[in-house]
């Protein structure tokens, strides 16, 4: 029986070292090269991202800029409803002064229509008083007293107008002069004034005497009636 030959090997002490090493050299290549997949995927999350986020904050300086515009647009359309609001109330309260004046107007007109025409009482009259009160001073009054003659006369008539208050105090009833005009009348005559009342004075009439020298040619007594100015 024959002895199997005998096999001679050399020794390799580095060879385990250097599969060690390789091994290690593999799986750290490994892992750099995983970690820079990685990074460069984190790299381009990152770019996605901030792009999305440079788009969003220009939609939103959009949104903002488009939503202040709005406002001022909704600003200007609240402050031109206002503006029309306010503009027809003054028109509102200024045609109804022009009606108030067109109505009168057209009695006056009539008036010295019937003048004309012969149509009216010939006799010196007292014929109206206007008074009307003042917002801003409730002791102001104004007043406004027409005057009519339908005499054909060639010289225009003249003399005094006075104007008398009768007035209370709470106790007792008082009188005094208040105001005078001159009287130049042919026709018609409008005479206009204020009046101003002390704090106690209540007043209850209004006396309007027509006088020539010491003559008293016509005289009427109004009761104290005030309307609210327009």
């Amino acid at each position: 029986m024959l002895d199997r030959p005998y096999v001679i090997h050399y020794r390799r002490p580095y060879r385990c070292l250097l599969i060690v090493l390789l091994a290690f050299a593999l799986a750290g290549g490994g892992t750099w090269y995983w970690s820079q997949q990685w990074r460069l995927q984190q790299i381009e999350k990152l770019t996605a991202l901030q792009s999305q986020h440079k788009q969003l904050l220009t939609e939103n300086q959009r949104l903002t800029e488009r939503n202040q515009s709005l406002m001022m647009e909704l600003e200007g359309n609240n402050q031109l409803q206002a503006m029309r609001q306010a503009t027809d109330s003054q028109l509102e309260s200024e045609l109804e002064t022009l009606q108030e004046k067109l109505i009168q107007l057209n009695k006056e007109l009539s008036f010295y229509q019937n003048i004309t025409q012969g149509t009216v009482s010939s006799e010196l009259q007292i014929r109206e008083l206007h008074l009307r009160s003042n917002d801003e001073n409730q002791t102001l009054f104004q007043y406004r007293i027409v005057l009519t003659q339908g005499k054909k006369i060639t010289k225009a008539l003249r003399g005094k107008v006075v104007l008398k208050l009768t007035y209370s105090t709470g106790e007792e009833t008082q009188s005094r002069l208040l105001n005078e005009h001159a009287l130049n009348i042919r026709h018609v005559q409008v005479l206009e004034g204020t009046v101003t009342l002390t704090e106690n004075e209540v007043p209850v009439s209004l006396q309007v005497a027509l006088t020539q020298g010491e003559k008293t040619l016509t005289e009427r007594t109004f009761e104290w009636d005030a309307t609210l100015s327009p």
